[in-house]
């Protein structure tokens, strides 16, 4: 316990000193290694397996494609036609704001939030956003769907854990959906200021038809991943394609070299390959098995273990179905004394959900923080009220049914 605290202190210090996070997730990586008494073979052996390993692979892919996709957008000015019509349909941008990212939020994606951020870029660059609060709209609005969202792997994973129907979870959680929800827009309308100058009043119908014309590769995607079922690699691969034959005359040679030097950030690509390689480091060395042994000698209060297991693995992982799939078993004795106690779950999920949600091992957090430009300290004292009140609505909702 004491070394992950050690490694958990290395990486504030370091976030503190404003190191490149994907230079501090690789040393950190070295450091596991290091206090959990890895030789150096198994320590190369797991940096270059967690490289090669097929959902490294695969999550790379998704990346760069979702960079190359959002800068043809931006290129043949679909970007522009999407939030151009939205102003012309929404009187308030801070609603765009927190619509874009939720509507894509829908799409299980790994660094998901990527997608919507050349958008949410354009629709605060008018009203002079800061890269702190473009940060937060496009991170918040994008996971309030992770409490009931069915296509999301947390929750199939949870259910399939728990034994339960996925449906009994989703309405167990909608009320901490709702919250992220109402919670996200009370922090826009207290901290974004109202431009009017932003709302271009015209027509409905042309700017439904501009809508359109701006949102179909977005509503393509949702087609073919959650319609269709077509993996998310393929369907990028599938909307890229069509946007480039559609647009054809618009594109020569040049301007495709252009589109994939301009957007395909390396820098990016490196902190997703260095996380992957932190995750595999620690389940080689075992780290993480650690917390709950110790949590549970200390004894610890019943809510307090449901809440903090799950709580400090979402940190350590950044992702929230890894945080489910070790606390969950191990949590069972307690979800389940004789019959299931769905409150119980829905606890151990809030936590999962607010380490995932604070931790620099999430994808979505740091490619948006990057692609922003944003301090991480800012970004951090933004999240705070919000994710307090989620969790304190879980803990009333337990104590409530109790």
């Amino acid at each position: 316990m004491v070394k992950l605290l050690v490694i958990g202190g290395v990486i504030i210090f370091l976030l503190a000193k404003k190191w490149p996070l994907r230079y501090i997730i690789l040393l950190s990586s070295l450091l596991v290694g290091a206090l959990f008494a890895l030789s150096p073979l198994q320590i190369v052996e797991t940096f270059i397996f967690a490289l090669i390993d097929p959902a490294t692979l695969r999550l790379l892919g998704i990346v760069g494609l979702v960079y190359i996709l959002s800068g043809l957008l931006n290129k043949v000015e679909i970007l522009g036609e999407l939030v151009d019509s939205l102003r012309g349909l929404i009187k308030d941008y801070r609603l765009t704001l927190a619509f874009i990212p939720a509507l894509l939020g829908l799409i299980p994606m790994p660094a998901g939030t990527m997608f919507s951020a050349p958008l949410v870029k354009e629709v605060g660059r008018p009203v002079g956003l800061t890269p702190e609060e473009a940060t937060f709209a496009n991170y918040w609005f994008r996971h309030v769907w992770e409490f009931v969202w069915p296509l999301f792997p947390d929750l199939i994973l949870f259910a399939g854990l728990l034994g339960v129907k996925i449906q009994e979870i989703i309405w167990v959680q909608l009320p901490l959906a709702l919250t992220a929800i109402v919670v996200g827009l009370v922090w826009e309308y207290k901290n974004l200021k109202k431009d009017n100058t932003v709302i271009h009043q015209r027509d409905i119908f042309p700017n439904l038809k501009r809508l359109f014309l701006g949102i179909w590769p977005i509503l393509l995607i949702i087609i073919l991943v959650l319609g269709i079922k077509i993996e998310v690699l393929i369907s990028l691969v599938i909307v890229i394609l069509a946007v480039f034959f559609l647009n054809l005359p618009k594109l020569t040679a040049k301007t495709i070299k252009e589109i994939i030097r301009d957007n395909l950030d390396w820098k990016v690509l490196t902190l997703v390959a260095s996380i992957m390689i932190f995750q595999r480091m620690l389940q080689v060395s075992g780290g993480i098995e650690i917390i709950p042994e110790v949590l549970a000698k200390w004894g610890a209060p019943i809510f307090i273990v449901l809440f903090i297991i799950p709580f400090v693995l979402g940190i350590m992982t950044g992702m929230g179905a890894a945080a489910l799939g070790i606390s969950v078993p191990l949590l069972l004795p307690i979800i389940i004394p004789d019959e299931i106690n769905l409150s119980y779950a829905m606890l151990v999920f809030a936590g999962s959900y607010t380490g995932m949600m604070i931790s620099p091992m999430h994808l979505c957090l740091v490619v948006s923080k990057d692609y922003f430009r944003a301090d991480m300290g800012k970004i951090y004292r933004m999240l705070s009220f919000p994710l307090i009140v989620v969790v304190l609505v879980a803990f009333g909702l337990v104590m409530v049914k109790s």
